[in-house]
């Protein structure tokens, strides 16, 4: 005969709340630490590499500027 548990049952046991407890801190926190690393990583090279492209647009732009009007757009 199986035991039949209800939402009571499982609110009012300790060892019920222990596992929860034990699974949030599993999933929630050291797995969600990992991927953090993971996530900051590819933001952080995405962020690098939008800089890169929009830095060499606007030396593109002033390279033709300065063939355009023979003025010399220096920017550092």
């Amino acid at each position: 005969m199986l035991a039949e548990e209800t939402f009571w049952m499982l609110f009012n046991s300790l060892a019920h709340w222990e596992f929860e407890i034990f699974l949030m801190l599993l999933f929630d926190v050291i797995i969600g630490w990992g991927l953090w690393g993971f996530i900051k990583r590819h933001i952080h090279k995405d962020d690098k590499s939008l800089e890169d492209r929009i830095q060499e647009e606007i030396r593109v732009a002033l390279e033709h500027m300065h063939e355009d009007t023979g003025v010399n757009h220096d920017v550092d």
